[in-house]
């Protein structure tokens, strides 16, 4: 069983089959060749590349629906996030959450009650853990531990008014004219109001934006008008 965008593969009539196999995220490396010497030269673009993934299922009828019509169902569970990256749970891996995307599909039919499909998704190259998609709130001068095997990109929400300069072993970001609270998300790198709608780009006075580094990250802040909350996102390769 799978769940794409918030609802489960099953809740659309479909049941996986078999076992899916992923291949693991590879380095993005350019190979050049220079005339006149053996062999080639590896030049690291300093990033992991996308994975795609095949799933294969047969489809059932829900209801009173036919098979064209449970199909339009699937259809449009998949194209609900637009092409857009969004929240991937497996059964089988069930401690992480991908990002994935919904690429294509073949729909074939068996005979009247079932319809094999096979569904191509497309992945992001860390898989985040669940423990840590929760928001954690911290006290200045405490510690997180990363419990991944990748540097993190946090959500951190700063709750106050003021000018706060927020320090990450020993690397400070300094945010100023906050009018009650900003979210900063590094991994889409952007910075918003609390309820995320006004961008608040003209608050952020440090780039790049706040990481978590692989194992502990001391947090403290000058400002104590300010508490601070962090979605760490504790991330592995896929």
């Amino acid at each position: 069983m799978i769940e794409f965008n918030g609802i489960k593969s099953e809740a659309v009539g479909l049941r996986l089959l078999g076992k899916a196999e992923f291949s693991q995220a590879q380095r993005d490396i350019t190979e050049v060749v220079v005339p006149g010497r053996d062999g080639i030269v590896l030049i690291s673009n300093e990033r992991l590349d996308k994975i795609n993934q095949n799933f294969s299922f047969r489809l059932k009828r829900i209801g009173s629906n036919t098979l064209e019509q449970q199909m339009q169902v699937v259809k449009e569970w998949l194209d609900k996030p637009k092409g857009a990256f969004t929240s991937f749970l497996w059964a089988a891996d069930e401690l992480y959450q991908y990002q994935g995307r919904f690429i294509s599909t073949t729909y074939s039919r068996e005979n009247n009650v079932f319809m094999a499909v096979d569904i191509t998704f497309q992945f992001q190259p860390i898989k985040l853990l669940k423990a840590g998609l929760n928001p954690v709130t911290v006290t200045t001068g405490s510690t997180l531990k990363n419990i991944g095997k990748v540097v993190s990109n946090p959500v951190i929400t700063l709750t106050g008014t003021g000018n706060i300069t927020l320090t990450i072993n020993a690397k400070s970001y300094v945010f100023k004219n906050i009018s009650g609270g900003i979210v900063i998300d590094s991994e889409n790198e952007v910075v918003t109001s609390l309820d995320g709608y006004q961008p608040q780009w003209d608050k952020a006075y440090t780039w790049p934006l706040p990481v978590l580094g692989l194992g502990d990250n001391e947090i403290s802040w000058d400002n104590s008008a300010f508490k601070v909350s962090i979605m760490p996102r504790w991330g592995v390769l896929v």
